[in-house]
């Protein structure tokens, strides 16, 4: 009956964390990746679909500062990678990259 009683304790106090699995916090914005890319070339998409940016320290609490600094570090990316951009879509996660 007690380790009934500690297992359910230490569930219970590991569902309430406020970290996730990665060590991020569930309560900030962590990450920024591109989640959509209309580029012309199969492999620009792909190579599009893989590119993910950490937050640094603890993240952004507020959403807006979060895709303030996503669509930099965006746009930063499309004008080091091509001579022309095209649409990408992108979005802020409370997760590390992965």
């Amino acid at each position: 009956m007690k380790k009934i009683l500690i297992l359910s304790a230490f569930i219970f106090l590991t569902a309430c964390s406020d970290s996730n699995k990665d060590g991020s916090s569930k309560s900030s914005y962590s990450s920024c990746k591109i989640i959509s890319s209309e580029a012309l070339y199969a492999k620009d998409r792909d190579n599009d679909l893989k590119q993910c940016w950490n937050a640094e320290g603890a993240g952004f609490a507020s959403q807006g500062d979060a895709l303030q600094w996503c669509e930099r570090q965006v746009n930063s990316y499309v004008a080091n990678q091509y001579i022309f951009g095209h649409s990408i879509k992108y979005a802020v996660e409370s997760t590390y990259c992965k």
